[in-house]
């Protein structure tokens, strides 16, 4: 009996600090508003490492970032501008936690190559899912004059990407 009692106590160990149970127990929802952002001619000049708060992401996340937040482009696009989160390597050195956010010109939006694109209603005036080259992003466009990326890896998290999405589309003026 006292080896039952054991292996049973270090299963609910277990799952208790399993990173896959810790949804349950901890909120996913981002919590602080994002600053406002003033969209204007130059996108290039935001920083939304500035308005973006870092525990909002690392609540999506649930893991904490190694590295500040910084500036960041989509790549071979000019007149974009984002922010890059750099999470830990998890026990397998090839998972690599991540996330970033990038506002770009409305066209990025409306040319991008699909691949397993799923539309998603209620953010914006349009939005969808795609499979990026690095990650499953949330392209999302909003009043026909601005759009925004939102990117996690190597776990996808449609929820925390919908939920930061949410925020952007608030705080975009």
């Amino acid at each position: 009996m006292k080896q039952r009692t054991f292996l049973l106590f270090m299963m609910v160990g277990i799952m208790i600090l399993s990173p896959a149970c810790t949804g349950s127990a901890f909120s996913s929802e981002p919590m602080a508003p994002i600053d406002p952002i003033i969209v204007g001619d130059d996108l290039s000049s935001i920083d939304l490492c500035q308005v973006i708060p870092q525990e909002n992401i690392e609540t999506v996340m649930r893991l904490k970032l190694v590295e500040p937040p910084t500036r960041y482009t989509l790549r071979n696009v000019e007149g974009t501008s984002g922010c890059y989160y750099e999470g830990p390597t998890d026990h397998d050195p090839t998972v690599r936690h991540f996330a970033y956010v990038i506002l770009t010109p409305l066209e990025v939006y409306d040319n991008q190559p699909l691949f397993q694109n799923v539309d998603v209603s209620g953010i914006g005036d349009g939005a969808y899912f795609n499979r990026g080259a690095d990650a499953r992003q949330l392209w999302v466009k909003l009043d026909n004059q601005v759009a925004f990326v939102i990117g996690f890896g190597d776990v996808p998290n449609d929820e925390g990407a919908k939920a930061i999405a949410k925020l952007m589309v608030a705080a975009i003026q």
